[in-house]
């Protein structure tokens, strides 16, 4: 396991970003999550995916509860974090799991330790719809600093003989011209955003 420096402009872009998402009213919130609800479920990379790693959001990020929903009820599984001992897994959600998910200390529901679920990793995704802060269109990313989900698409990426793809979701605020990106860092695909 990588051990991360910390990045100064990094930290900066972080902190700046945190207060523009500050200051989107719920209203606001809730118009840009259902504007990439529908470009989410229209789109291509989305349309042929059958195995979908997704996150189960914050009240800081765009809602992905109704893009799980969308995701099971046209019958394909949807795979969610779960972090412990330093290690992200992605572990599917079964009917019902959102309901009885604790939350970490850090306000993220995930499967309890003791939830048995199929692992990501076992049987392969066909996309990944990841968080982050702030991301650029040249598919730059910077996440909240724990590094997880770099490990993770770096593993899954050299693990896995088709890649799956990789797109952000993300308020417009968190689209930047450029974002500071390191050699453990991981570029994405795309980023779906409301404009």
């Amino acid at each position: 396991m990588c051990s991360r420096s910390p990045d100064l402009a990094k930290m900066q872009l972080r902190e700046q970003i945190s207060k523009n998402i500050a200051q989107l009213s719920k209203e606001e919130k809730d118009r840009q999550s259902n504007i990439v609800y529908n470009k989410i479920i229209n789109h291509p990379y989305y349309k042929a995916a059958n195995r979908i790693a997704i996150f189960m959001s914050t009240d800081e990020e765009i809602n992905t509860a109704p893009i799980i929903a969308h995701i099971q009820a046209r019958g394909a599984s949807a795979f969610v974090p779960q972090y412990a001992g330093g290690v992200m897994k992605m572990l599917k959600v079964e009917s019902g799991d959102q309901d009885t998910m604790p939350q970490t200390k850090h306000s993220i529901q995930q499967h309890s330790k003791d939830q048995k679920r199929e692992d990501s990793l076992d049987s392969g995704l066909d996309l990944i719809i990841a968080p982050g802060v702030a991301f650029s269109l040249d598919g730059g990313r910077v996440g909240h600093g724990g590094g997880y989900y770099d490990r993770f698409l770096a593993k899954i990426r050299a693990e896995q003989q088709t890649p799956p793809k990789v797109i952000a979701i993300a308020f417009n605020c968190q689209i930047v011209d450029k974002v500071p990106m390191n050699d453990l860092d991981q570029k994405i695909d795309g980023v779906i955003y409301a404009e």
